[in-house]
């Protein structure tokens, strides 16, 4: 009886990861992702992409002059006299539509084959040429009321528009694009698939619920989305020019090739993070879709996928069952072994050659848990009949101690939940000042470093990195699960973070000072988007607050900024600056960190 209940057990086991990986829970999935991440770039695809040339406009011109549309027109000028098949904006020209070099740009953009891009937005607005691309009946598209578009006169003057959004997952890292958006009922092509088109020559691409169909190439879609493989700083730099060097002549622009034009600077505000990188420059994931996409080879994971793993789980685990009970430990967990090795070699098989993703680890780890547990359940039984025996053989009857460990997993619940959170935001003092003599590459490495320190203090103290947006981070304490002490957790990560800054600036030579702000309270948590995992964010006024007071460190001369809640909370941890006039909350209190005094602000 006891033998059948251990199996029984395993079996049991075995089941309810089989059940998992069919429901796919918001946590599970997040850790799949993380796994064909990792999945991809080991083993990048077989087919090799078709290049594209990105053009990464910086600060200033060849004249060493502030970029602006006059320099944009003579690069669009550049462009055309090399011919591109097609030439992709990474940028949307809105704003300024009266000014008199918009007719020199506009003449550009018509000779170069352009593609310009616009911005969704929540309001009805932005004028739109319609689009011929067909999208079958049913398929919910990532969509918006309205549009930031370009100026008219560009709109007009271009070849085609085309999205330029990117949507995250629940960790906020870019892993698929839209093929398509809705605005305002009307279907459009994102970037990358209006280049492909254009240099395809296809003018009516059919998007249906599981392909789109580029010329004779079908690309595999899921939920209106493309996966694609994110490519690491060291393959941008081959295939990127600076535009001032563009402008001056130090580099050549290659003739008939698909052309990407947009920033890396962080105030641009395209740096995203990637499973390659935690700041990607979004014309670099533009064009790493874009070379996917012509070389007919992207990521996709199939809707039997799931049945598949979960099938993988149930027949390992049977497997190691009937392996126990005919054979010694070690022979069955050699040949359990040999089997979960078939299994992850045959799905790097699969995606190396038809970029088909399964996961190679978590049915391994169910079956070899399956294992440990049948072997610990075997163990536990031989252990309990050794005790009976001693018992019985010295008459003693010992009380029976039942133990009972009740763990509650508090899974996210990405719909919604009002949460209790310490919000904490940073930026960097005076950061295209300090930065402005840099190239893209190098600004890029230096950002990749700084993140790289402040995110490891955020998640060493128990945070969640909510954003990395342009130069800052944002973060969030006691989500999305619960976090005893929240409160000094998120004080002594900004104790950390300025002390680990402060080395950090020293070592780069004039890099800004990191600024702080932190404040407690009610926030409501949730999942923010449509077709897609977009953003796992946080709304309320105390992160509203926590924002205001990253910046209110200008007005005392501090680096850490404390609202009165948070104060309040912890007093031993803070001391008064005095009351301030915040905007949008009125005069407050507000403290900083009981340290010795905080450096000057630089001048």
């Amino acid at each position: 009886m006891s033998r059948n209940l251990w199996s029984a057990a395993v079996l049991a086991a075995c089941l309810a990861v089989a059940a998992l990986l069919v429901l796919s829970p918001p946590w599970l999935a997040l850790w799949q992702e993380r796994i064909f991440d990792r999945l991809m770039l080991t083993l990048p695809p077989a087919t090799p992409a078709q290049p594209v040339t990105v053009i990464d406009i910086g600060a200033t011109d060849d004249l060493g002059q502030p970029w602006d549309r006059t320099a944009t027109a003579r690069l669009v000028a550049r462009i055309v006299a090399a011919k591109p098949q097609a030439t992709g904006f990474d940028i949307v020209f809105s704003g300024a539509c009266d000014r008199p070099v918009n007719a020199a740009l506009a003449h550009g953009f018509a000779q170069a084959r352009s593609v310009l891009g616009f911005l969704l937005a929540a309001t009805p607005g932005g004028a739109l040429p319609p689009d011929n691309l067909a999208v079958a009946e049913g398929i919910a598209l990532w969509s918006a009321a309205g549009a930031e578009t370009p100026c008219p006169a560009f709109t007009a003057a271009a070849t085609t528009v085309a999205s330029v959004a990117l949507p995250g997952d629940g960790d906020a890292a870019v892993r698929r694009l839209p093929a398509a958006v809705s605005v305002a009922g009307m279907a459009y092509p994102s970037l990358p698939v209006a280049l492909a088109r254009l240099a395809h020559d296809e003018s009516g691409p059919l998007l249906t619920a599981s392909a789109l169909r580029l010329d004779k190439t079908l690309l595999p879609v899921s939920g209106g989305m493309m996966r694609f493989v994110p490519s690491a700083p060291d393959h941008w730099i081959g295939r990127t020019l600076p535009a001032a060097g563009v402008l001056s002549g130090e580099f050549r622009l290659p003739e008939d090739a698909l052309i990407l034009v947009g920033s890396s600077l962080p105030e641009a505000g395209g740096l995203r993070p990637t499973a390659a990188s935690p700041v990607a420059p979004s014309v670099q994931i533009m064009a790493d879709m874009t070379e996917q996409i012509l070389a007919g080879h992207l990521p996709w994971r199939p809707d039997w996928g799931k049945a598949a793993e979960a099938l993988a789980v149930l027949v390992l685990g049977l497997a190691g069952l009937w392996l126990l009970a005919t054979l010694p430990p070690v022979g069955a967990s050699l040949i359990l072994a040999a089997g979960g090795l078939l299994w992850a070699g045959s799905v790097m098989l699969l995606w190396r050659s038809s970029g088909l993703l399964l996961d190679p680890v978590s049915p391994l780890l169910a079956a070899f848990g399956a294992l440990a547990l049948a072997l610990l359940s075997r163990a536990a039984l031989a252990s309990r009949a050794e005790r009976a025996l001693r018992a019985r053989m010295a008459q003693l009857v010992p009380p029976a101690l039942v133990s009972r460990i009740a763990a509650d997993p508090g899974l996210m619940r990405l719909e919604g939940e009002l949460r209790e959170v310490t919000a904490l935001f940073t930026d960097i003092e005076g950061f295209s000042i300090a930065t402005a003599e840099m190239g893209p590459r190098e600004m890029v490495a230096l950002l990749d470093a700084y993140f790289a320190v402040t995110c490891g203090i955020v998640l060493k103290h128990g945070g969640m990195i909510d954003k990395l947006v342009g130069d800052s981070v944002h973060a969030l304490f006691n989500a999305p699960l619960d976090q005893p002490g929240h409160e000094a957790a998120a004080l002594a990560c900004a104790a950390d973070l300025m002390a680990a800054t402060e080395r950090f600036r020293t070592a780069h030579g004039g890099f800004g000072r990191t600024r702080i702000g932190l404040e407690t309270g009610p926030a409501v948590l949730g999942d923010v988007g449509h077709g897609g995992r977009i953003d796992y964010t946080a709304h309320g006024a105390a992160v509203n607050l926590a924002a205001r007071l990253q910046e209110a460190n200008k007005r005392f001369g501090t680096a850490c900024c404390i609202g009165p809640e948070l104060a309040r909370r912890c007093p031993e941890t803070v001391r008064p600056l005095g009351e301030a006039d915040i905007r949008s909350f009125g005069p407050l209190p507000l403290y900083t960190l009981r340290t010795p005094a905080s450096h000057s602000p630089e001048k």
